[in-house]
């Protein structure tokens, strides 16, 4: 099973597991600003350039859109920015500095100059961490964790997201079909 496959099982199954400033992000109708005068609230330019390559490595472009496309990135400052209070701001930034010292710390340079399988090496090693962290608080989940699940909610949620290939995005208010058997819908919708 590739990882987009991956994704789009696990995705219906993600609520459960969401920390608690992704789930109020979904919940408050977060979005990515698409105006293409946008400037991030939160994030210094250099981190946003780190979240566009950390969520596009997490969500590739194939032949479906990726994170980039999305715009995972800048749905992060918004999530930051609206949902996060000051103390966890702080904590996500601060932790945001692994991506960087596990990229130099083996290939002598920056997550975002990485080739695209050093940057899956390097977020691999970092799954393997978050897998083992223990957080008994819920409070400062593993910052790959809260990353991976700002990324695939920003995608699920975002219009392009939607509409590239993994979901049928269905405007809503639309008219109302009962009980319809799923072989003649195909795919798993997005409200």
């Amino acid at each position: 099973m590739d990882r987009r496959e991956a994704l789009k099982a696990t995705s219906l199954f993600l609520g459960y597991t969401l920390t608690a400033g992704t789930a109020a992000a979904l919940i408050g109708g977060c979005k990515a600003e698409t105006n293409s005068e946008w400037m991030p609230k939160t994030l210094s330019t250099d981190q946003l350039d780190l979240f566009a390559e950390i969520c596009e490595t997490i969500l590739p472009k194939t032949d479906t859109p990726g994170a980039k496309d999305a715009l995972c990135h800048r749905y992060i400052d918004e999530l930051l920015t609206n949902f996060y209070d000051a103390e966890k701001q702080k904590y996500f930034l601060d932790a945001l500095g692994v991506f960087d010292e596990k990229s130099k710390a083996k290939y002598s340079k920056a997550f975002v100059a990485l080739n695209i399988n050093e940057k899956e090496e390097i977020l691999g090693i970092l799954a393997k961490e978050a897998k083992e962290y223990k957080d008994d608080t819920g409070e400062k989940p593993h910052i790959f964790k809260a990353i991976k699940e700002a990324t695939v909610s920003g995608y699920f949620s975002s219009e392009v997201g939607a509409t590239g290939g993994l979901c049928a995005f269905v405007s809503i208010p639309g008219p109302y079909k009962g009980c319809i058997d799923y072989s003649t819908v195909g795919k798993a919708y997005v409200l």
